[in-house]
């Protein structure tokens, strides 16, 4: 009380200054003790000091939508500010609450939630709709329901997201390759803004990221592989990222990682350089690396670096990068052995064996311990049938894998490698799924489900149509 009484005597902007300095939960307890404080505490430029050196300057996973700071008002820098931290320490130990559903009863082919948490994609069939979730903490969630798309042909839908955090979505045909597709900006107006529009491409929609569309042609008689499209550039050119026929098997997924492009084969991963796409014609990619799997793999499959990428505004504080070079996990499902994830580990070579053998993708891959659910140690079994569907990891080790109709977490932990170093990987939780997905139509599949890393949020398709908005804490 006495540090108290001598604050009293200060004028308010040595005051707000003092706060500026304080941790989160300094101010929180400083704020109860008067409305004078109280008042001073809700100032901005104290939560827009502990956001950036509680929430950027260490890498947590920041909350909601990137957008320019200055766009932000003290309430909600102090939400996300909260929101950051109670989810570092309590996301194992979250309870979901359902805090939105639709109410339409249509069956839902494939669910995203875009990077920010507040936007949401339904697919069904060939139409898909673009829903807004509002509202904060401690008000009513609303739904609403912005734009409906129809696919130009009668073909089912795919839709990819640029995990970048962008707001730029593809569009494409499900199972017929060589047909249309169409790029969308969610962060423009009108909604569901048409940046680029193909009538005719090689293959089919495999994913988007930053001004790269990714297009899988391995349906193709010379194995074809994953080709590349500049969308943003509009030019007619490709590169192809190739598949070597009867050895690397289905195209299942990829990711941009330490200035190369990895791709995801049944039996392997192969490593690229980022190409220049040309404007005319087509490239082939020479491989930079090839890291065979201990055991072919199959889809659903995912990527973790758990590091987050922290925020991506254009007026975003620069923080020193760590010196490290990230690992890079991949979980997958194991070809046959459905009841479990299989998981492997890119991790940079050792100085020694760095300095042996120079490379433009100094890195080792490691096979690590398989996840079984509720049979901790058990490699072999697999459970009851309890088929894994879905598997999504964000940037920073958080995430949900999808057994049967429960879903379960995970969360960055320290693992030890021997001989190495411990190395930062995924860990999935063992007991109780957080969400048992409701039963009816289709059996359960991949894409019913998506999470946002920041927001602690996932989005659920229900059996019977429609979704839920799930949020963790």
């Amino acid at each position: 009380m006495h540090c108290t009484s001598s604050l009293d005597n200060l004028v308010d902007d040595i005051v707000i200054r003092i706060f500026q300095t304080l941790s989160v939960r300094e101010i929180l307890t400083l704020r109860r003790t008067s409305k004078r404080y109280y008042f001073l505490s809700r100032f901005r430029s104290v939560w827009y000091a502990a956001f950036c050196t509680e929430v950027l300057a260490r890498h947590l996973p920041p909350p909601g939508p990137s957008c320019s700071l200055r766009a932000l008002n003290s309430a909600d820098l102090e939400h996300r500010t909260l929101l950051a931290l109670s989810l570092e320490k309590r996301w194992s130990r979250s309870t979901p609450n359902v805090i939105a559903s639709s109410r339409q009863r249509e069956t839902v082919d494939q669910i995203l939630l875009i990077p920010g948490g507040t936007q949401i994609l339904t697919v069904h069939g060939n139409k898909v709709i673009y829903w807004l979730i509002s509202g904060q903490r401690g008000a009513t969630y609303k739904l609403q329901k912005v734009e409906e798309w129809l696919s130009p042909s009668d073909d089912a839908c795919i839709v990819a997201k640029d995990t970048e955090g962008q707001g730029i979505i593809a569009i494409g045909c499900r199972d017929q390759p060589n047909k249309h597709a169409t790029i969308f900006s969610l962060a423009l107006k009108p909604a569901l803004s048409k940046l680029c529009d193909y009538s005719l491409i090689p293959g089919t929609v495999a994913g988007i990221s930053r001004h790269l569309l990714f297009l899988d042609t391995t349906s193709e008689q010379d194995g074809g592989g994953l080709e590349l499209l500049d969308w943003h550039a509009q030019t007619e050119g490709t590169a192809l990222l190739p598949c070597i026929p009867n050895l690397f098997g289905p195209f299942l997924g990829f990711v941009h990682f330490s200035d190369h492009i990895l791709v995801s084969w049944e039996t392997c991963i192969s490593v690229f350089p980022v190409p220049e796409i040309p404007a005319q014609g087509r490239m082939v990619v020479a491989h930079t690396k090839v890291f065979i799997f201990s055991e072919p793999i199959s889809s659903p499959v995912a990527f973790t670096t758990c590091v987050p990428r922290g925020w991506t505004g254009i007026d975003a504080p620069a923080y020193p990068s760590s010196q490290e070079m990230p690992s890079l996990t991949i979980a997958a499902r194991p070809k046959g052995k459905l009841g479990r994830i299989a998981m492997s580990m890119l991790i940079p070579l050792s100085n020694d064996n760095g300095a042996k053998h120079p490379s433009s993708f100094p890195y080792q891959l490691l096979r690590l311990p398989p996840f079984v659910p509720d049979v901790p140690g058990d490699t072999d079994r697999s459970i009851g049938g309890q088929e894994c569907t879905q598997i999504c990891m964000g940037s920073s080790g958080r995430g949900l894998c999808v057994f049967g109709r429960g879903v379960r977490l995970c969360e960055p932990s320290l693992l030890y490698i021997p001989p190495r170093e411990m190395q930062f990987g995924p860990a999935f939780e063992t007991g109780k799924a957080i969400y048992e997905i409701e039963p009816g139509g289709d059996s359960v599949c991949g894409d019913r489900v998506d999470f946002d890393e920041g927001m602690g949020r996932l989005v659920v398709a229900k059996g019977s149509g429609g979704f839920d908005v799930v949020q963790l804490l």
